[in-house]
């Protein structure tokens, strides 16, 4: 009959070294599946976590249109155009702004597509040749209601355009 080799009784060399054994060869596979849900819970830390505390705030791009006119001509029309950011998702575009007045973060840039709560300058004149900036100005209602009650829920980034005013081509060859 084979005894035991974790038995309790007496203390040999050979039981003694069979004990260490068979402990160190559990220690191995212990330790790299330790190893194993450590990287998993860092993983989760780093990757899934913030998707869940993902900030709501949606962000709106408010783009002043380019121009180029000959130096001599009236101003064109300045414009600006409004997007959502990439990677905005259905959920932000479909949120609330204000429910008790039915407004949403899609209703807010479709006015802003409409031309509504800013206004576009220019410097230029027109009789200079040279680049001038296009600016957006939002106006004191919009960003009054996007420090206060929209805070948190929507952002608008506004980035400015150029109007190009190049010299008139009959006096490019004087």
């Amino acid at each position: 009959m084979k005894r035991n080799i974790l038995s309790v009784g007496k203390k040999t060399k050979k039981n003694l070294f069979h004990t260490k054994r068979i402990r160190n060869k559990w220690n191995v596979p212990a330790a790299f599946a330790a190893g194993v849900v450590f990287c998993l819970l860092i993983f989760l830390l780093v990757k899934v976590m913030p998707q869940f505390n993902r900030n709501e705030e949606t962000l709106i791009v408010l783009t002043a249109r380019s121009e180029t006119i000959y130096q001599g001509e009236n101003l064109p029309e300045l414009s600006a155009g409004a997007e959502f950011a990439d990677g905005t998702g259905k959920k932000e575009k479909e949120a609330w702004l204000s429910k008790e007045a039915g407004y949403r973060v899609q209703d807010l840039l479709d006015d802003l597509n409409e031309g509504g709560d800013y206004e576009v300058e220019c410097d230029a004149d027109g009789s200079e040749a040279g680049e001038f900036p296009i600016r957006i100005r939002l106006s004191g209602e919009l960003e009054s209601s996007l420090e206060s009650e929209w805070k948190g829920k929507v952002r608008i980034e506004v980035k400015d355009g150029t109007l190009t005013v190049k010299k008139d081509s009959s006096e490019a060859g004087k």
